[in-house]
């Protein structure tokens, strides 16, 4: 009995895949490739490159300035009375508290890094989208894929579309 239902399962879809295959048509796009060869997205990523580059250079001065009160309290720790002993220590704990402070507000999952790539990338995506779906309703495309998460292990490269996205952005 299981066999007569497993023979007409098959016979049902080789009926109807052939029909259904002739409608589809399946493309892909590298959006990895986009992001560096879409001249507003490369731009973008150079603007928060430079802003990234400002405060990395400000978070190592204040580790660099950690590091010099540290080893400072360390070599003069014998020779400060007490009460100065602990005014540094005080203070290098301010300071510590602070970069951890900075890190966090910058640097941090939800620091202003992230705001501000966020706030350059999320209107170049939403161009990137857009000219996806109009190449996708122009050429009748039924399926469009991203090879950029490595879920595609292989594709026929007549379905890239990757060209005609970047033609679509880059007039």
């Amino acid at each position: 009995m299981q066999k007569r239902i497993l023979i007409v399962g098959l016979i049902i879809l080789g009926l109807f895949v052939p029909a259904f295959s002739q409608n589809v048509k399946i493309g892909y796009v590298d959006t990895d490739r986009l992001k560096i060869e879409y001249k507003e997205f490369a731009d973008a990523q150079a603007k928060f490159e430079r802003q990234m580059a400002k405060w990395q250079a400000q978070a190592d001065s204040m580790q660099a300035e950690l590091l010099r009160l540290q080893e400072e309290l360390n070599t003069k720790s014998g020779l400060l009375t007490e009460e100065k002993k602990r005014e540094k220590e005080q203070y290098l704990l301010k300071k510590q508290g602070e970069y951890q402070e900075f890190a966090n507000q910058i640097l941090g999952p939800e620091g202003e890094a992230a705001k501000r790539e966020f706030e350059l990338s999320k209107p170049l995506i939403d161009k990137i989208n857009a000219a996806i779906k109009l190449v996708a309703l122009r050429e009748n495309f039924t399926l469009i894929l991203d090879t950029a998460g490595g879920n595609i292990l292989y594709a026929d490269e007549g379905m890239d579309i990757t060209l005609k996205i970047l033609e679509e952005l880059n007039p």
